[in-house]
């Protein structure tokens, strides 16, 4: 019988193709904790549809959210509501003292592919060495269709040996913690990136998620 695992590692990915930037975020959660982690979502949403209407089950995906397409429930919040709301969700996530965050980026390939394939091995292999020094195994969940063969091609090449199985890919609007973990992933890109239409994000991961590692190159 397999070992059961301590953590699981809720994984998105972003990044600004014409530059080259790949990054993943993981999103660890230790083994039965997640009740209090989504407990803690449920309540931002419920507090976002009583003030702004946004459905509770609304997928959050930040790159769209933060530029204001799609409308909610119907509506369409301003800007600087959905600023708000973004970097509330931050705060949330920040302030989980279960959830552990590891980004990890490569810069300056021109295949985009290529730098999405580095951008995850690097995640792999720190997410490995982080788990061997505590002895702990984890799992992989990560946003996608099932269509995607880069974890699996990644992972039968690095061997994690504290990470038993290549991810597993579920859809974001099926999964809350895959969601919050887009929201820190685009954070993290734009505190890497600096792109200056989006300067006003700058300082959003170190200022709502300090306790979060600086993104690592790989």
């Amino acid at each position: 019988m397999d070992q059961p695992v301590d953590h699981t590692f809720y994984v998105d990915e972003s990044g600004i193709p014409s530059t080259g930037l790949a990054l993943y975020t993981a999103l660890g959660v230790p083994t039965g904790r997640a009740p209090e982690v989504l407990r803690a979502w449920r309540d931002l949403r419920n507090q976002w549809y009583c003030e702004y209407g946004v459905p509770k089950d609304f997928e959050l995906h930040a790159t769209n959210f933060l530029s204001g397409r799609g409308r909610p429930g119907g509506r369409n919040p301003a800007k600087i509501d959905r600023y708000r709301m973004a970097q509330a969700a931050l705060d949330v996530i920040g302030a989980q003292p279960s959830i552990s965050i590891v980004t990890v980026y490569t810069e300056g390939l021109e295949h985009w592919g290529r730098a999405k394939r580095q951008a995850y091995e690097g995640l792999l292999r720190r997410l490995d060495r982080r788990l061997a020094e505590s002895g702990e195994r984890a799992a992989l969940v990560v946003d996608g269709d099932g269509s995607e063969h880069l974890y699996e091609e990644v992972h039968q090449q690095v061997g994690p040996r504290h990470i038993p199985f290549a991810a597993t890919e579920v859809p974001a609007h099926t999964s809350a913690l895959i969601q919050m973990a887009d929201v820190v992933a685009h954070s993290a890109c734009q505190a890497i990136a600096r792109q200056h239409s989006r300067r006003f994000m700058w300082g959003w991961y170190s200022r709502h998620l300090p306790k979060a590692p600086a993104p690592e190159r790989c």
